[in-house]
């Protein structure tokens, strides 16, 4: 998916499209990528197909939208809000809430669903990447040194990946997550010059 198809499916989102484009979401959570089927969108909605294709031309042009509203919603959104934080302890601490926060379920599923479809492997490289970038360059403003601050960002993006696959205990991730900044020495020494407000 180009940047130009995903800014043209995130702006064009009526109250419909929105509701069936969380209904996909919530198909995608509970069923997993082999029951993503128009059939579980509409009744997930309560709406029927003809609702489904007024709202979108046809199921390609919703898979697009769905991948481009995850991406709005899971990533993009989330990067900007973590971009005005300041560099520090609370901002790292945010930044795990954000990760324990994501729609895992549904991502598990859209990793699968990227194993076969180029389109949607394309967006979740992205996202993946956006997502790394955003770390490794936190970590590079609190003062990690930016050769360390990519291995971290590869870390933690092994441990959330690792995660929704393996879909075990939120409380295994958090802990994870919170492990890996708590005990890496060049994390807490950045910290130690962030104090807490």
């Amino acid at each position: 998916m180009s940047s130009a198809d995903h800014e043209s499916a995130a702006t064009q989102t009526s109250p419909l499209r929105e509701r069936f484009l969380q209904a996909g979401m919530r198909v995608l959570a509970r069923d997993g990528y082999p029951g993503f089927k128009q059939a579980a969108v509409c009744a997930e909605t309560g709406l029927t197909t003809g609702a489904f294709y007024h709202s979108f031309r046809n199921w390609k042009q919703f898979e697009t939208a769905l991948i481009s509203h995850w991406r709005t919603e899971s990533t993009d959104q989330l990067v900007a809000w973590l971009d005005i934080q300041p560099a520090s302890a609370e901002r790292v601490d945010a930044l795990i809430r954000v990760a324990l926060d994501l729609p895992h379920r549904s991502e598990a599923a859209i990793r699968v669903w990227a194993a076969g479809d180029a389109q949607v492997r394309s967006a979740l490289e992205q996202v993946d990447a956006v997502r790394r970038e955003a770390v490794a360059r936190y970590s590079c403003e609190l003062g990690v040194a930016p050769e360390h601050a990519a291995r971290l960002a590869s870390t933690a993006m092994l441990l959330l990946i690792g995660h929704e696959m393996g879909d075990g205990p939120l409380a295994d991730l958090e802990w994870s997550m919170r492990h890996l900044m708590d005990t890496d020495p060049h994390v807490q020494a950045a910290l130690a010059n962030h104090p807490v407000a």
